[in-house]
């Protein structure tokens, strides 16, 4: 029988730079993470490592600063809370 991750059907929202290490560790435990903010070049470096799991990633693009794009981060998790999981 295999283990199941300590924080699977758990998401977490980090904001990039800063939460890279956070990111990680939630993923590896696997958690789905989505990641935001405007660091193209580290998020992308980011996303492409944590692909493999054992927990999911996003991305959102935002500025954590917009209320609208704070409004739009918090649909986007909400619609990724009720998708069903990925095989």
């Amino acid at each position: 029988m295999t283990r199941r991750p300590k924080l699977d059907g758990t998401i977490a929202v980090v904001a990039v730079p800063g939460g890279d290490a956070v990111a990680r560790r939630l993923v590896s435990e696997g958690a789905s993470v989505v990641v935001t903010g405007t660091a193209g070049d580290e998020i992308g470096r980011l996303l492409a490592e944590l692909e493999g799991g054992p927990g999911r990633v996003a991305h959102f693009h935002s500025d954590l600063t917009s209320d609208d794009d704070v409004d739009a981060l918090v649909e986007f998790v909400g619609e990724l809370a009720n998708r069903p999981p990925v095989s």
